[in-house]
């Protein structure tokens, strides 16, 4: 909504007008019957908040609510800008070959470095969008509540994904709600009409396309559509929402994580990717962030925020995937970053797991390939099976691993140095042809593994006992069937 609109001094019955209407704008589209939860009624809009004085506190992750926020992005605004050099300056690794990036020394911005004055101007555009373009969390408060778990899929394969998480949290007693995001008509009626009868707790859907949305998108046929997770998580109508990848399996209650000590000292759960950021990477810059050498980049297969207290943050992510998305993708990887980088820009603290990632995956004549991320609660156990590189396997190399070598979850590597985040793992993704599958064809295409190298793999039931045989359970080998 503009802030030419919000200003309008309107008369009272043109005010109960634009109220009706905005009232039937942002109606949701729910499921019926004995699962309808209606919405709280919309007040009127409120007039902007008065321009705060700058206040800067390095403690801002403490702060109760969006709108105590205020103070301190003026004072972040105001801040005097780094340039590439001192942004670079932060992290000072003695070989940079030794440390896996996501993005290679070919890319034009690691050969050469964005100047200066690109990188003040995009900075400048991001502060005049905190100072002047935010909407004000007063009036979207009524749309969020309680705690749920956001998803986005619509096309059948997500679909399918979705089930077996449905039927992992149904073992796990879970009864959070889960809402489902989607674009346009992507997700059927009779695919929502199969959800709603799986799950017996709460389930909603939201049409990412409507107008109805908080935070607008849109759909690129031709590329990824990572800003529909940033959108995902403000159009959300819960106001603590873990954000869900459709082929990331629970292992255990995910409302844990809102009760543990990290997510509500700092609102937030962030997990690490295997790569880090470039010390050139334009967004250390652009958000006024010296390189950091004890963080990995962000893996957003799951997060948490509490949207109550970082609504204004979200803006400034969904805002940079969106309105500005063709430009940040040069250099980050969608939503994971965006996240991540808007925490940075605003100078705002995010909670994380005390421990890198685990991988899992098979082991096969001594060839190790990685295909899961197993990721943390913040207590140090497993919270999640994060399939990313499962999904490329070849069917019949699946079927091999399931039927002869005691599926696809055998073994795990896991860094020595998993709780030294500023220690170089030797690690990255690599291809595998599979040349040990007995009954490869010449035309079997490699796939992606993770590679931990230094590091011995272990039997999986070390950590988390019978996973595989869970995995069978709640129908993990779908694909297989179809």
């Amino acid at each position: 909504m503009s802030h030419s609109l919000q200003r309008l001094k309107l008369s009272l019955g043109a005010a109960f007008l634009v109220a009706v209407s905005f009232y039937v704008l942002t109606m949701r589209e729910e499921v019926t019957l004995s699962k309808y939860v209606p919405l709280p009624p919309i007040p009127f809009m409120s007039k902007p908040w008065p321009r705060p004085k700058a206040a800067f506190n390095p403690e801002a992750h403490t702060f109760p609510n969006a709108d105590a926020f205020l103070p301190h992005f003026r004072a972040v605004t105001e801040m005097p800008g780094l340039s590439m050099e001192e942004a670079k300056a932060g992290c000072d690794w003695p070989n940079l070959a030794d440390v896996n990036f996501m993005y290679g020394d070919d890319a034009e911005w690691v050969v050469t470095d964005r100047n200066d004055t690109e990188l003040e101007m995009r900075r400048n555009q991001w502060h005049e969008f905190i100072n002047n373009e935010l909407m004000p969390y007063q009036n979207f408060q009524h749309r969020f509540e309680g705690r749920g778990i956001a998803i986005v899929a619509g096309n059948e394969k997500t679909v399918k994904r979705v089930k077996v998480i449905i039927r992992a949290l149904k073992k796990l007693q879970s009864q959070l709600p889960i809402e489902f995001h989607y674009w346009n008509d992507e997700l059927t009626p009779a695919a929502k009409e199969d959800l709603i009868a799986m799950w017996p707790h709460k389930i909603y859907f939201n049409d990412l396309s409507s107008p109805t949305n908080i935070a607008k998108t849109d759909y690129n046929a031709f590329m990824i559509n990572y800003q529909f997770k940033t959108a995902a998580v403000m159009n959300s109508r819960f106001a603590e929402v873990l954000l869900l990848d459709s082929d990331n399996i629970p292992v255990l209650d995910p409302a844990t994580l809102f009760e543990s000590e990290t997510y509500k000292t700092y609102g937030t759960l962030f997990w690490p990717d295997i790569a880090r950021t470039r010390p050139n990477n334009p967004a250390w810059a652009i958000t006024n962030t010296a390189c950091r050498m004890d963080e990995y980049e962000q893996e957003s297969g799951q997060m948490i925020v509490d949207k109550r207290r970082f609504f204004y943050h979200l803006q400034l992510a969904a805002w940079l995937n969106n309105e500005h998305g063709i430009y940040y993708n040069r250099f980050l990887l969608g939503d994971k970053d965006m996240f991540r980088f808007t925490w940075h820009a605003l100078k705002t603290k995010f909670g994380f797991p005390p421990r890198w990632l685990t991988s899992v995956g098979t082991l096969n004549d001594g060839h190790y390939c990685g295909h899961t991320f197993a990721q943390h609660h913040p207590n140090g156990d497993v919270a999640f099976m994060h399939g990313g590189l499962l999904k490329g396997f070849p069917k019949p190399f699946t079927k091999w691993q399931r039927e002869s070598n005691g599926g696809v979850f055998q073994v795990y590597k896991r860094s020595r140095h998993d709780k030294q985040l500023g220690e170089v793992v030797n690690v990255s993704i690599k291809f595998d042809d599979g040349h040990y599958f007995p009954d490869r064809k010449p035309d079997m295409s490699a796939f992606s593994c993770t590679g931990l190298y230094d590091e011995e793999a272990k039997p999986l039931d070390e950590i988390l006992p019978g996973f595989e045989q869970m995995f069978e359970e709640i129908g993990g080998y779908w694909m297989l069937d179809e």
